[in-house]
């Protein structure tokens, strides 16, 4: 006689195991999730860069190979946002993603940008996946979702909002030597977020002392004057970089401003005539160039989105510590070449041609 509970066993147990192999899939909210990238052509202090994410915080950290010139970038999180972005990592199959991509047959070879490890890391289990070299080309669709949200978040580690830099100039004044001696009424007078790299806030604001001089006067002769005051703070990644009060006292140093020479007599400059420069051009192609690829990395950070320009400035500055200047598209029938192309044209330096020859440029009449 066949015993039909046996089926029906089965098949509940075959539930079980599924549903325990599912449960396994899921990632826990105490899970760290960290963004790596490592080995780009890029500036030294930048060489290793690393975004960890959990419930309560999100921090980006930049430094060299070494661990040397580290510099440290944290935002507050919450348990509703990195909810979502487990959700996002569950969505897109993180956790059966293969262990490593690189580039496959057909694919273009990109190099100098470096590795990128996404870990996912929860108690005893630890979910790494390498890109190698970091492309977005060489990731499956689900990974390139994740990846860009990560980037987001490090652009979030590092931007200083217009509050933010307001609350840390203000703070900043009020305990510095000058206001905290004898100043009052600080009012905010002109804010600026410059569009350079770093990110830079010109923040302008006046207030009032109570007796003539700048610093602390303690034990000093001073006259009892009310005395009004503007101060000049720039707030670069965070911090203040520069502080002068009324344009002749760095409020940093404590120190008198050096004046400028005065260069309205005849004598002559004995510095250095300034470097001969020559103009260079790069074929407009649909291939991508290399400066989109950096910034689509989330290697820079712009207030807006930046003009081609901008960005291919920012891009040889930074990368390669090349000035570039004057930046423009100009059509190959206007350089002597047959119509129907389109170069980028810029100056350079004569002593930095020769690198930009390596990076794809050509001088102007040169083929």
């Amino acid at each position: 006689m066949i015993n039909k509970t046996i089926p029906v066993l089965l098949i509940l147990l075959l539930i079980f195991v599924a549903g325990c192999a599912e449960k396994q899939t899921e990632i826990s909210e105490n899970a760290t999730i960290t963004h790596k990238t490592y080995g780009a052509f890029t500036l030294p202090e930048m060489q290793l860069q690393e975004l960890t994410v959990n419930s309560t915080s999100v921090v980006f950290t930049t430094s060299d190979n070494e661990g040397g010139s580290k510099k440290i970038y944290e935002k507050p999180f919450n348990e509703s946002a990195f909810k979502e972005l487990i959700s996002l990592f569950e969505e897109n199959g993180f956790l059966q993603m293969e262990d490593c991509y690189v580039p496959q047959e057909g694919q273009p070879l990109v190099t100098d940008v470096g590795t990128l490890e996404i870990s996912l890391i929860e108690g005893t289990r630890t979910k790494t996946v390498t890109v190698d070299p970091y492309y977005s080309e060489y990731m499956p669709e689900g990974l390139q979702e994740v990846d860009s949200a990560l980037v987001e978040l490090r652009a979030y580690a590092m931007y200083t909002s217009p509050e933010e830099a307001e609350r840390i100039a203000e703070n900043w004044i009020e305990t510095a030597p000058t206001y905290s001696f004898d100043g009052f009424d600080l009012e905010l007078e002109t804010h600026e977020a410059l569009e350079s790299v770093p990110e830079q806030h010109v923040l302008n604001y006046t207030f009032t002392s109570s007796h003539g001089g700048y610093g602390n006067r303690t034990d000093k002769i001073v006259t009892e004057a009310l005395t009004p005051h503007s101060i000049e703070v720039i707030i670069s990644e965070g911090k203040v970089t520069s502080a002068v009060i009324d344009g002749e006292w760095d409020e940093i140093t404590q120190e008198p401003l050096e004046k400028e020479p005065d260069t309205t007599d005849n004598t002559t400059s004995t510095s250095g005539a300034e470097e001969n420069t020559v103009e260079m051009k790069y074929l407009i192609s649909e291939e991508k160039a290399p400066w989109d690829q950096w910034y689509e990395e989330g290697n820079i950070q712009f207030i807006k989105a930046p003009t081609p320009s901008e960005l291919i400035i920012a891009y040889y500055g930074t990368v390669y510590g090349i000035e570039i200047s004057d930046v423009r598209i100009v059509e190959s029938c206007d350089l002597g070449y047959l119509c129907g192309e389109e170069y980028y044209v810029g100056l350079v330096k004569e002593s930095d041609s020769s690198k930009m020859k390596e990076l794809g440029w050509t001088y102007i009449g040169e083929y």
